[in-house]
């Protein structure tokens, strides 16, 4: 995504603007190569969260987890969730080389919501502007395109429900 583009979603103008976006986008960078080779579970949740994506209480993040490195702050992880190793959240799309594609796929900047207790198994790909409900289980190697109901498992490629998993919860 263009510079300049991002410095206008967020509202910075001027030189002063490109300044202090550069300096936080430089912050966010560091941070995320220190928190991806980072083998402390607990500072991991913590470097993630210096870098702008809100996390909530006793969340564990896997490693060489990687979040959207420009919108970080439109990711949203509820409290007690486990996002496991080399998953991948992202928050925007954008074809990035001048190609008459933009057209037909036009820059996405959406909110990525991962709900309370969700279980998020390793290689996950989770797209801009999906939902994870809570109590929720994502499979291993899934890639979630759509929104996600509370309390179900879902897997594949894309990503399907293929358990409710009210009844088992509710058991217990």
């Amino acid at each position: 995504m263009p510079a300049n583009e991002v410095l206008e979603y967020y509202g910075y103008k001027g030189f002063i603007g490109k300044i202090q976006y550069s300096i936080k986008f430089i912050n966010r960078f560091i941070l995320d190569k220190i928190a991806f080779f980072c083998f402390v579970k607990s500072w991991r949740t913590k470097i993630h969260r210096m870098r702008g994506v809100n996390i909530g209480k006793d969340v564990y993040i896997g490693h060489e987890v990687m979040f959207d490195r420009v919108f970080t702050d439109h990711i949203y992880i509820g409290d007690h969730s486990s996002v496991g190793d080399r998953t991948i959240i992202t928050a925007h799309a954008n074809i990035p080389s001048d190609t008459i594609l933009k057209k037909l796929y036009p820059r996405q900047i959406k909110k990525t919501i991962i709900g309370k207790g969700v279980w998020i198994m390793p290689n996950v790909v989770i797209i801009p502007g999906v939902t994870i409900g809570d109590e929720s289980v994502i499979a291993t190697g899934s890639v979630v395109t759509k929104d996600v109901p509370p309390r179900t498992l879902v897997g594949g490629v894309p990503a399907k429900v293929l358990k409710d998993l009210s009844k088992d919860l509710d058991i217990l």
